[in-house]
């Protein structure tokens, strides 16, 4: 049996990170454990000094494996994390070298998923995993020597383990991430992809080659009473959408209630459809915190473009129903998408200022564009120019409109910090001339936030 290190780097201190809890790492220890493999996870939370004492790097280890969650904050005033990620595998390999140790070097995680081919020279792996990583770590141990200096990514592949295993984490580790703010600990209940295409979302490509499994009712139920029993009171179900298959949605729910655990709460990502009333009812008594849902532009021209299929009336029914029922919602919008104009942020502000209540807005400005997307498609840029952070074009006068318009009870001082560091950042953004569109239109200009284009290709 091996001895094994798994690295969270998303607990990296770094500007602009805000490190949860590593439920995806925590799925691979725990197949790994099982498998009878030794291993260790370094996190920088719960081990602040692991991150200048690599004194852990320097143990006898058959394999060390690193993993990515995200490549940079998704927000255009911050940088990218790829430099911070280079740097201390740098130093890994340097410490590794003077004590003449050569464990092997293994990368994954959906943020490496996204740019495997990309990361895996710049960061020195033998091996990467794209998608899913339990079966491709036992895959992996099973024969070191296979993929030593190997110089590839390979794809993971399905767990059986989902669907046979409780997954209960160490106390202390639960313990440190639920002192942050807001923190909450994620629970997985599926993995199944997303139904929705929307354009900028790469969730089909990070869950990779997997039948849709659905997690047993029992399973989810001994993971959250062991959460409980840890005094954890605040859980994060992590499926890309919880309501994607309503019947099972339901079950879930149903089984929160008739669990009873005093004092816990609950939210997720949700889709406006399906949302019927016996749902509305379900989530009433569970305990729910908050729904959240992400129309990203209240502009049915925009919300098609994005490629939702659901529309402004559909928002308008599920937020008539949370009301109704006394559920708290959260409504994601992102301004500065495909199509988006002046007339499309006016109609978009009109109804925030029209339907949401305060504190239900959660507002960005600008798109993220990652390999694997249609936005990424729509570009036909090479993956290699999206790892610095790059963003979908938008008009410069967006940030105007939206200040011009939109209700002041939206930005309370937090916020408008936040809305101005943004503002500030766009001004900064290096433009880059693309072809024209199959339709002659003139060339046009593709943003990049300009401090994060000093990568070494190496």
């Amino acid at each position: 049996m091996a001895r094994v290190a798994l690295v969270n780097l998303a607990s990296l201190p770094m500007p602009g990170n805000e490190p949860i809890f590593p439920i995806g790492l925590r799925c691979v220890q725990d197949a790994l454990d099982r498998a009878g493999h030794q291993t260790r996870l370094i996190d920088f939370v719960q081990d602040p000094g692991s991150v200048d004492d690599f004194a852990w790097v320097a143990e006898p280890w058959d394999a060390i494996g690193f993993t990515i969650r995200n490549i940079d904050p998704i927000d255009i005033s911050c940088d990218g994390h790829v430099e911070y990620y280079m740097q201390f595998l740098n130093k890994v390999r340097t410490t590794l070298d003077a004590c003449g140790r050569s464990p092997l070097l293994v990368g994954g995680g959906p943020g490496y998923t996204l740019f495997a081919d990309q990361l895996r020279a710049r960061l020195g792996f033998d091996v990467g995993v794209i998608g899913p990583g339990e079966q491709a770590m036992l895959d992996i141990l099973d024969a070191p020597e296979n993929y030593r200096r190997l110089g590839k990514n390979i794809t993971g592949r399905r767990y059986d383990g989902f669907l046979t295993d409780t997954l209960q984490h160490p106390g202390s580790l639960m313990e440190v991430y639920t002192q942050f703010e807001g923190a909450m600990i994620g629970v997985e209940t599926r993995r199944k992809t997303c139904y929705q295409g929307c354009v900028y979302c790469p969730y089909a490509y990070l869950n990779g080659d997997n039948s849709g499994d659905l997690k047993p009712l029992d399973l989810i139920a001994s993971e959250l009473r062991a959460i409980h029993a840890a005094g954890i009171r605040r859980v994060f179900f992590t499926d890309g959408i919880f309501n994607s298959e309503l019947r099972y949605a339901k079950e879930v729910v149903a089984l929160i209630t008739d669990l009873g655990l005093p004092g816990l709460t609950w939210s997720a990502y949700f889709t406006p459809k399906p949302f019927d009333d016996e749902f509305a009812a379900l989530l009433a008594g569970s305990g729910v915190e908050f729904i959240v849902i992400s129309p990203d532009s209240l502009d049915n021209r925009v919300m098609k473009l994005l490629g939702k299929t659901f529309d402004t009336r559909h928002v308008d029914r599920c937020l008539e129903r949370c009301r109704r029922h006394g559920i708290p919602a959260r409504v994601n919008v992102v301004f500065g998408g495909p199509g988006e104009d002046e007339e499309s942020v006016r109609n978009s502000i009109q109804y925030i200022n029209s339907n949401l209540e305060d504190g239900e807005l959660v507002m960005h400005v600008g798109y993220r564009v990652l390999p694997q997307t249609g936005m990424a498609r729509q570009l036909g840029m090479p993956d290699d120019d999206l790892l610095a952070p790059t963003f979908y074009p938008f008009h410069a006068d967006t940030f105007s409109w939206i200040i011009r318009d939109l209700e002041s009870r939206f930005m309370p001082p937090s916020v408008l910090f936040n809305f101005m560091a943004a503002r500030n950042s766009s001004k900064r953004i290096a433009k880059v001339p693309l072809p024209a569109d199959s339709n002659g239109h003139s060339p046009t200009e593709f943003p990049y936030l300009a401090l994060s284009r000093n990568l070494p290709l190496v």
